[in-house]
């Protein structure tokens, strides 16, 4: 993907760019899918993504952080999280 194509999904989710830095909501899950050579890389629970010139950072929700090439980056998946009220316990539905 290029870095405008990554804005513009980016974007597409409701998030803005501050300072070439996207914040995800606390509402949304986000997974990056990345190529390795044989094998796709998922980089998951991401809570900030900053845009720099010739690649990107992903920071997770373990206070982790990958650095990739923008070429390498296959897409994004971004999910509602559940509510509490969302889930059963398997009985008495």
């Amino acid at each position: 993907m290029t870095r405008e194509i990554i804005v513009q999904v980016l974007e597409s989710e409701g998030m803005k760019s501050t300072s070439g830095s996207f914040v995800v909501r606390e509402d949304r899950d986000a997974t990056c899918f990345v190529s390795t050579p044989g094998d796709v890389l998922p980089v998951m629970r991401i809570v900030k993504i900053e845009l720099r010139d010739k690649s990107l950072a992903l920071e997770t929700a373990k206070d982790e952080r990958f650095h990739f090439a923008y070429d390498v980056v296959l897409g994004f998946r971004f999910v509602a999280t559940s509510t509490p009220k969302d889930r059963h316990a398997g009985f008495g539905r």
